[in-house]
C-alpha cells in the first residue's frame, strides 16, 4: 500500500501534500506536543524525540497500515501534517488524521482543502470504500467540520477517552465513497 507514498505528491489550490522526512520530525514533535494540538489528538503523553524517530519509522515501513504527508503551503513552508491511519484494505477503510499545527493557517479553510484531497486519494487512488474520524466530545470545531464536510455522526464511544481527570465520549464520523461522489 505504501508504493504511493515514496512516489506521491499530491496538489491543491493552496496546498500541497509532500512525504514525511527525518528532518520534519522537530517541527512534528513541536506540533503534537503544543496544547492546540495534543489536548485533541489521541496521544496520552508528550513526546520526545525518540517516540517521533519510532513513529517515523512504522509510518515508512512497506506494511504501514498508515499513509501520513507534510502539508506544505504554496511557498513549501510546512502548515500541518495528515494521512490516512487504520487502513484496511481487507474491508476498504481507513481513518482520516488532520493537524494543522502552524495556528496562523487554523481557521483559514486549509483543513477543509487538506480533508478533500485525502477524501479523494482514499476513494479515487487507494479504491477505499468508508473513511471515518474520531472525534472528541469537546471538540466542538471538529465536530462541525466533519458535518459541514458530509459526514454522518454514526457512533458514540462512551466514556472512551481519559483527559483532564475525567473520561469523555468519542464520536466516530464516517463518509462512504458512494455518498462522496453524490456530493461532488
Amino acid at each position: 500500500m505504501n508504493k504511493y507514498k515514496s512516489k506521491m505528491m499530491l496538489h491543491g489550490k493552496n496546498v500541497n501534500f509532500r512525504k514525511i522526512t527525518k528532518s520534519d520530525l522537530h517541527i512534528l514533535q513541536r506540533w503534537r506536543n503544543s496544547t492546540d494540538v495534543f489536548l485533541y489528538n489521541t496521544q496520552y503523553v508528550l513526546l520526545n524525540m525518540i517516540d517521533q524517530k519510532n513513529w517515523y519509522e512504522q509510518i515508512m515501513q512497506k506494511n504501514s497500515d498508515r499513509i501520513m504527508f507534510m502539508v506544505v503551503n504554496k511557498l513549501n513552508a510546512p502548515i500541518g501534517v495528515c494521512g490516512l491511519i487504520h487502513n484496511d484494505l481487507k474491508n476498504k477503510s481507513a481513518s482520516i488524521a488532520i493537524i494543522i499545527g502552524e495556528k496562523k493557517f487554523q481557521n483559514k479553510g486549509f483543513g477543509t482543502e487538506i480533508l478533500q484531497i485525502l477524501i479523494d486519494y482514499g476513494f479515487n487512488k487507494l479504491k477505499i470504500h468508508r473513511l471515518e474520524a474520531d472525534v472528541f466530545v469537546f471538540n466542538e470545531a471538529s465536530i462541525k467540520f466533519f458535518q459541514k464536510n458530509n459526514f454522518t455522526q454514526e457512533v458514540i464511544l462512551r466514556d472512551s477517552l481519559w483527559r483532564r481527570g475525567k473520561w469523555w465520549d468519542v464520536f466516530i464520523f464516517s463518509i462512504l465513497q458512494n455518498e462522496w461522489l453524490q456530493k461532488t
